[in-house]
């Protein structure tokens, strides 16, 4: 049985927020760290920051959190890294955590200026 109090809308990142954001990514992470990702259908509760109708432009980034060696092995024999809910995943919690603080702050610092 589904519960419709227990869904979530889809999440719909504003392309205007995302294009706003994206320089201020690249230059606090550098060009070979921020990627455009391909669309997907997702739901998510982030989504519900937007409030209904979309009032209030959201964008939602990923974070990337495997350890470098791990992330070039996947690319290279083309086998996916564990998801954010498997039991296997193994952030590399440090870098992540860094990552994810610089690329919140700059993205509130863009946010700011106007």
């Amino acid at each position: 049985m589904v519960n419709e109090n227990e869904a979530a809308p889809v999440t719909y990142n504003d392309s205007k927020l995302a294009v706003r954001l994206k320089p201020a990514l690249v230059a606090a992470l550098g060009v070979p760290n921020v990627l455009d990702g391909r669309p997907e259908m997702v739901s998510e509760d982030f989504g519900l920051f937007g409030l209904d109708n979309r009032q209030i432009p959201v964008f939602m980034f990923r974070l990337g959190a495997a350890e470098l060696a791990r992330l070039r092995e996947s690319q290279r024999t083309g086998k996916p890294l564990p998801s954010l809910h498997s039991s296997l995943f193994y952030p590399d919690t440090e870098t992540a955590i860094r990552a994810g603080v610089i690329a919140t702050t700059a993205a509130a610092l863009e946010l700011l200026r106007k």
